[in-house]
């Protein structure tokens, strides 16, 4: 009787464990769901306001003037007047070539002019005692007719000697180069006793224009518009900022007749000062264009711009405490604001939270945050 009473105890126990077992399950499913708070954000308000239209861009410094100094005959190079890296003025002596050659050239022509000139002189002689002889009927017409085509030929050929000795004298100038433009000079790739020829592939010394320089930047060509508006109106300031720190004032000098299809960028330049010589050529340069003003813009702080798949957006606070998901398009960062555009001036937008949110999510506003981006908001609109 005890081996039957066994089975049997154990079989109570597993049914008493397993009905327990069961009711716990009911009673945990039958409680209703911790719900989840919605998230902290902190918002601000977009101000619109009236902006000065600053168009920053990177570029690079260029000579508004650079020449290549080549020889425009071949000849020993006999002296070099300048060292390199010097500053050197418009006129200045840079190179002397061996002028041997184009002196004798010279005295040749010259000898020949005055051979010509003397024989001009005889046939006219010649033609004055014709005209007399015919008179008298000594000679006939035709020879008188012979002695002035002779004067007229000779005559000819003292201009054309006239014009070797003009040839000649320029060819002489040659033999000094001078400087064409007032720069700085560069590497010189010659010496004293060099042959300098006009084949040659590279120049004697090549001259770069420090002062006033230019710098070449791309600007979107959505600012073209503005641009030319601030154009119009008068010169467009360019700033740029010095090696040491301060700023340089030029003015826009150049924009170009074509966008360029494949960046959609508009190219231009300008011309900047440069007293110093301290804005070196192929230097890069951050350009800030003073393109007038910028009305009614509306102004972000930065970290409130989100961007996607689709392209930029910031998420509105709805008066239901709701976010709601709006596509801007950036503009540009100016003074540590974003400008945007598609968003209405006195907007509420979640500045920070966003990065988890979608469109229609339950938010929690910081009652500590919004209050103050509102004021600055409105103390910008005065």
């Amino acid at each position: 009787m005890l081996i039957l009473k066994r089975p049997l105890l154990l079989a109570a126990l597993l049914l008493a464990a397993g009905a327990s077992l069961a009711y716990a399950l009911r009673a945990k499913t039958s409680q209703p769901a911790a719900v989840k708070p919605p998230p902290l954000v902190s918002v601000t308000v977009a101000r619109q306001q009236d902006l000065p239209l600053e168009l920053t861009a990177q570029g690079h410094l260029v000579a508004l003037n650079q020449v290549e100094v080549r020889p425009q005959l071949t000849a020993t190079i006999v002296g070099i007047h300048f060292k390199e890296g010097d500053d050197v003025r418009a006129g200045q002596l840079l190179f002397t070539l061996d002028d041997t050659d184009a002196r004798a050239q010279l005295q040749r022509n010259e000898a020949q002019a005055a051979q010509i000139r003397a024989q001009l002189a005889d046939a006219k002689r010649d033609y004055g005692r014709s005209s007399e002889l015919v008179k008298s009927q000594f000679i006939t017409s035709s020879a008188v007719d012979t002695a002035a085509s002779k004067v007229e030929a000779l005559q000819a050929q003292l201009k054309a000697a006239q014009a070797d000795i003009d040839s000649a004298r320029v060819v002489l100038t040659h033999t000094r180069i001078m400087a064409p433009v007032a720069a700085r000079t560069g590497a010189v790739a010659v010496h004293p006793g060099s042959l300098a020829q006009t084949s040659a592939t590279a120049p004697l010394v090549t001259l770069v224009q420090f002062a006033p320089i230019g710098v070449e930047f791309n600007l979107p060509e959505q600012y073209l518009a503005p641009i030319l508006a601030a154009r119009a109106q008068g010169p467009v300031r360019v700033q740029l900022e010095s090696p040491d720190g301060k700023p340089v004032d030029g003015e826009l000098t150049f924009i170009n007749n074509v966008v360029n299809t494949d960046s959609g960028t508009i190219s231009l330049k300008a011309s900047m000062p440069n007293p110093r010589n301290n804005l070196w050529p192929g230097a890069y340069a951050r350009v800030t264009v003073l393109a007038g003003a910028d009305r009614n813009a509306v102004t972000l702080p930065p970290q409130a711009v989100l961007e996607g798949p689709d392209g930029r957006f910031v998420y509105l606070a709805g008066a239901d405490n709701k976010a709601l998901r709006k596509p801007v398009s950036l503009l540009r960062v100016q003074d540590g604001q974003a400008v945007v555009a598609g968003l209405a001036g006195g907007s509420l937008v979640v500045l920070e939270g966003g990065a988890n949110l979608r469109s229609g999510d339950a938010i929690h506003i910081d009652n500590a945050v919004a209050p103050t981006s509102a004021a600055k908001a409105t103390d910008g609109k005065q």
